[in-house]
């Protein structure tokens, strides 16, 4: 999974996990690294799911334009907003910085689309990512998203932010309950 992305794996789907999906259920994936990109779009093609897929190559962010994104020579699996997020994992790696766009999960989802999951891994932006969502975020409980996102304190603190300053955001929405599963937060509301 990249950075600002919120991307999805699908090299590993099956027919019958095709249909538990059943219909009405799509996905919105997020990622800004083209190599990225072309992975997850030949994924969504070899497993004809595509109608259940939407991609976006952009970083999801709290702001729209562009942001400098820093990618590690020869990996697809590692990049990040933070030039030190992007090299925690693989030290030895080449980062170079790129321009990509960035967009507000708040403008591509309508207030009327119901969403189940916000499912967010970035290396360390995810406070970002959050604050781009707040309208989303802030629905009624039963209407609001179930949320996980990964809170590991060396990648946010690379970014600039902290898991406290997550959670403090995230119960001024009403997410009051967190529960951590190894470097990756549940929430829901109460």
């Amino acid at each position: 999974m990249g950075f600002s992305s919120m991307s999805v794996r699908t090299s590993g789907w099956r027919a019958s996990q095709r249909q538990l999906w059943g219909s009405g259920f799509r996905v919105l994936a997020f990622e800004p690294v083209l190599e990225n990109l072309q992975r997850i779009c030949d994924g969504i093609w070899f497993n004809r799911i595509e109608e259940l897929i939407t991609v976006f190559e952009a970083a999801a962010s709290d702001r729209n334009g562009n942001i400098t994104f820093h990618k590690l020579v020869g990996r697809l699996d590692n990049s990040a907003v933070s030039a030190v997020g992007a090299k925690l994992a693989f030290k030895s790696n080449e980062e170079i910085a790129v321009q990509v766009r960035s967009i507000l999960l708040d403008e591509v989802i309508p207030e009327s689309e119901p969403v189940l999951l916000l499912k967010i891994d970035v290396q360390g932006w995810e406070y970002h990512v959050l604050k781009g969502a707040k309208k989303l975020l802030s629905r009624k409980k039963g209407e609001a998203p179930y949320l996980i996102y990964e809170e590991d304190e060396r990648l946010l603190l690379a970014s600039n932010t902290t898991a406290k300053e997550i959670r403090d955001f995230l119960s001024s929405l009403g997410y009051t309950h967190c529960t951590q599963h190894g470097t990756d937060a549940h929430c829901t509301k109460n």
